[in-house]
């Protein structure tokens, strides 16, 4: 537990900040919980992780590269890509990565007061939770993506009440997750607000993407939020942003995803992940086609010009 993080003000206190959130870490890092009481961070593993930890807040990990093996009180769980692991506060695990298989991961640290008490309650009674999204309900899994996703995004704009929709988030995850322990617990039907016409909320949903472009939707998911059938969402959609669904929700994507490759140091992992795409090698095709250069190559070109950019805009205030 000895790589620190550090803090920056924020509207509810200090914010949680990890000054080298890309380096490659043998040691679980030392983490201090911000006023706000919930702060998400990427961990990246290098070969030869361990760490045994007894926490005084409550974690949520996605793992999303690599392979590890948490063990508490006589349990032990192989994890991999797509898990979804819960750790209660106060308990005692060990984590080891398994042999050149060095795990990525997001982990959400959290105070459990940010939970109603019952809701508290039943997420720490299933001590050490890890629940598999790939076998898990697909509108669950997804929007467990979609959840951390968004929480990183408001995490890192920082837009007005962005805190409360992190909280939020947070309690909806818990939610889920208890309920994805639950067998047989059934799916949560589609919601929707009523609104104007048809092209209305169409419009409307045209501009809330570009907030959430990073949820995994279908064609007819989306239809049927708006309630109406695939075949009238899609004409809608053309004429009222100009393009196709599928190619505005991937523009919103791969702007995201430049924007990270110019303006951080995030690995390419963790920029396609943030950025609302699944798979790696899927991420470096269409970002090629649309860029014509690799997303590497894309930071190269464009991170010292903005570095310029950014100092000279700094010198003149």
């Amino acid at each position: 537990m000895s790589i620190p993080t550090s803090t920056l003000p924020g509207a509810f206190g200090p914010m949680i900040v990890d000054p080298h959130p890309d380096r490659l870490v043998t040691k679980p890092k030392y983490v201090t919980i911000p006023s706000l009481g919930v702060a998400v961070l990427k961990s990246r593993h290098a070969p030869g992780f361990w760490g045994s930890m007894v926490d005084d807040f409550s974690k949520f990990h996605l793992v999303v590269a690599g392979h590890a093996r948490w063990e508490s009180g006589g349990c032990s769980h192989l994890v991999g890509p797509g898990t979804l692991f819960h750790v209660p506060s106060g308990m005692p695990h060990i984590h080891a990565d398994l042999p050149n298989d060095p795990v990525t991961l997001y982990v959400i640290h959290y105070r459990s007061g940010l939970l109603n008490e019952e809701l508290a309650a039943h997420i720490s009674s299933l001590g050490m939770l890890s629940i598999d999204l790939g076998r898990s309900q697909a509108n669950h899994a997804s929007e467990v993506r979609s959840l951390y996703r968004r929480m990183l995004f408001e995490q890192d704009s920082q837009q007005p009440n962005w805190e409360s929709l992190i909280q939020s988030c947070l309690i909806d995850l818990a939610v889920r997750s208890v309920r994805m322990a639950s067998p047989g617990a059934a799916a949560p039907a589609t919601v929707f607000e009523a609104g104007g016409d048809s092209a209305e909320r169409v419009a409307l949903y045209a501009v809330g993407l570009r907030q959430c472009f990073y949820r995994q939707q279908t064609l007819a998911e989306a239809a049927k939020s708006v309630c109406l059938s695939p075949r009238r969402f899609t004409a809608l959609f053309r004429k009222v942003t100009g393009r196709p669904w599928s190619k505005y929700v991937q523009s919103l994507r791969l702007e995201h995803a430049a924007k990270l490759l110019v303006e951080t140091q995030k690995p390419i992992i963790a920029v396609a992940f943030e950025s609302g795409f699944e798979d790696v090698s899927h991420f470096h095709h269409v970002f090629k086609a649309a860029y014509q250069v690799s997303p590497l190559r894309f930071r190269k070109q464009n991170s010292q010009r903005f570095s310029r950019q950014f100092e000279n805009e700094h010198s003149t205030q």
